[in-house]
């Protein structure tokens, strides 16, 4: 899975693109890769909210760095 940043709606708030990966150093992200996101989004660690199935979006870049921290090795 590949993070790719942007931003999000009218306000640009800081947001993540999920993309699969192109490679096998790089796998693609399942089903339920995205649901243990999501539910760790939701717990009082977690941050960012999900918009569309690999869309998320995010208060502040800090919070945007701390997921990408928190996944970036799954």
């Amino acid at each position: 899975m590949k993070f790719k940043s942007c931003e999000v709606g009218m306000f640009r708030l800081p947001g993540i693109l999920i993309e699969n990966g192109e490679d096998k150093d790089s796998p693609d992200i399942t089903e339920e890769q995205l649901k243990q996101i999501e539910t760790w989004s939701k717990s009082e660690q977690g941050t960012g909210q999900r918009m569309t199935d690999r869309l998320w979006s995010f208060r502040t870049e800090s919070q945007r760095d701390w997921f990408i921290l928190r996944w970036s090795g799954k």
